[in-house]
């Protein structure tokens, strides 16, 4: 007994000469398509980050602090935090020059720029005072704030600076 095919069912044609895959067009519409779903992600994971900013500013400032109350019970010597709205740095006392020299070894060496639009304020100061980090770890307790210009709804973060230590939490809303 012989099979024949259903007469509905057309025979499979075979083609010589024509192997099947991706035409170069058809790869360069897919890489195409994920250029743009990858820059589409990063731009919105930047935006993501935008909140984080005050926050991760916060932390390294407290960081930065506490490092430069060490190193002035180590160093024996006072230091400065110099700041305006758009960065900081800090300073040491040079007994030779009777002067502040900004020109310290390390990460307290080096001015710390804000990037817009994160700007920062220190409360009860009106002006760009140095902060006096002294070697017996004693001063005034200074609140900093790290908010953005111009977004009022963002989360503004504090650290709160006792002359010993330097702890960074969000602002409570007012």
């Amino acid at each position: 007994m012989t099979v024949q095919p259903h007469p509905a069912i057309p025979p499979k044609k075979v083609r010589l000469g024509r192997e099947s895959g991706l035409t170069l067009v058809e790869m360069l519409v897919v890489l195409a398509v994920i250029g743009v779903a990858t820059g589409a992600t990063m731009l919105g994971l930047n935006a993501a980050d935008r909140g984080s900013r005050a926050q991760t500013e916060a932390v390294r400032l407290a960081s930065n602090l506490s490092l430069g109350v060490d190193e002035a019970m180590v160093a024996d010597t006072p230091l400065a935090l110099i700041w305006d709205a758009d960065g900081y740095s800090f300073a040491a006392w040079s007994e030779p020059q009777s002067d502040w020299q900004l020109a310290m070894p390390g990460i307290l060496g080096t001015r710390h720029d804000l990037r817009d639009p994160l700007q920062l304020v220190i409360e009860g100061k009106d002006s760009n005072d140095p902060i006096m980090i002294e070697p017996s770890g004693l001063g005034p307790p200074i609140m900093f704030v790290f908010s953005s210009a111009s977004d009022a709804n963002s989360a503004a973060w504090v650290v709160d600076f006792d002359g010993f230590s330097a702890t960074a939490r969000p602002k409570e809303a007012m």
